[in-house]
């Protein structure tokens, strides 16, 4: 279950901070990387690494490119990981490619197009539950996990007392991979936004209230599932997962994913729903939005969290239910 919600939870970290800004660690605890949250954010044109090291990082570097040809027009599905470093730029140029040759970015949600005071006022008003505080909601296992990771992260929990489980995980997760290394500033979408402001349209397949709304929907069981498989996953899960991705290897990943969460032993049920409410509705949401804009003649690039075009059900499996030609490009 921790490696499946953790793939989840990396499709929806966009959301934790909604501004251009990343989340900063806590100041006593360093990043095992070398990753700087003030380093600029690397530009379309900087295609050669600058170090030799770098290059080594970059040799096995090919994370998985899909392309659809429809009516003369050529389409492209890049999955993101939202937060990332540095050793991820420059991109392979085969991606960046392609992403030059198509004429609109579809991404989930456009973090420079979301209106900040509205969206904190939302979360005070769904994520915020002073009447039942986080500790007396949680299951006992849950609750002894919670304060031990607490403790042995330094992590700012006391703030959380008053979030719902939901919440308290999704800011947990994107701390826990601040203190990876990782930061927004270098996710995939991030990067992709940034350069598409110059001379491309920005297509969002979802909105930011609909990807609250349904954190929020989650039974409390599936809430503190969620939260205790982000208080015991394991030290390197982060690392583990950006491998993947450069190795363009996701789909076993979730695909395996799965197979763990399914020998875990949680509930059929809350497994059931957790798979249909944040993975296959919006996967079928997100296929149906970008099939819209390529029968309009467009050309999308388009940059979804990683676990959305991997496993059953994907985008991919909608946009081929549709009769579209879904191709991996090989590089």
């Amino acid at each position: 279950m921790n490696k499946l919600l953790g793939i989840v939870f990396a499709g929806i970290l966009a959301m934790q901070g909604c501004n251009d800004q990343p989340v900063k660690p806590q100041t006593d605890i360093k990043p095992n990387k070398e990753t700087k949250v003030s380093d600029p954010l690397p530009k379309a044109e900087e295609s050669e690494p600058s170090q030799p090291e770098e290059q080594s990082a970059h040799e096995d570097y090919t994370p998985a490119l899909w392309k659809i040809e429809h009516n003369g027009k050529t389409s492209y599905l890049f999955g993101s990981i939202h937060m990332g470093d540095k050793s991820m730029y420059p991109l392979p140029k085969p991606v960046t490619e392609a992403f030059a040759a198509s004429d609109s970015l579809a991404v989930e949600i456009d973090l420079g197009n979301v209106d900040q005071m509205a969206i904190a006022q939302k979360v005070q008003t769904m994520a915020i539950d002073p009447e039942n505080p986080l500790p007396t909601v949680l299951k006992e296992e849950t609750l002894t996990e919670y304060n031990e990771y607490c403790a042995e992260t330094k992590s700012p929990c006391a703030m959380f007392s008053s979030f719902e489980p939901w919440f308290a995980a999704m800011t947990l997760e994107a701390l826990n991979m601040q203190q990876s290394g990782y930061s927004e500033q270098y996710g995939v979408d991030m990067y992709f936004l940034e350069q598409a402001r110059k001379d491309k349209d920005i297509i969002e397949l979802e909105t930011i209230d609909f990807q609250l709304d349904t954190l929020d929907s989650m039974p409390l069981e599936l809430q503190d599932a969620f939260l205790y498989s982000v208080v015991t996953k394991e030290a390197d899960e982060n690392d583990k997962l950006v491998k993947a991705w450069k190795s363009g290897n996701v789909e076993a990943y979730v695909e395996n994913s799965f197979e763990e969460a399914k020998e875990s032993g949680i509930d059929e049920e809350d497994y059931q729903y957790f798979i249909e409410a944040l993975l296959y509705n919006r996967n079928k949401g997100m296929a149906d939005g970008i099939a819209e804009h390529i029968e309009q003649g467009k050309s999308i690039f388009a940059v979804v969290g990683a676990a959305h075009y991997g496993g059953n059900k994907s985008v991919n499996h909608y946009l081929e239910e549709k009769g579209y030609t879904v191709e991996r490009v090989n590089y």
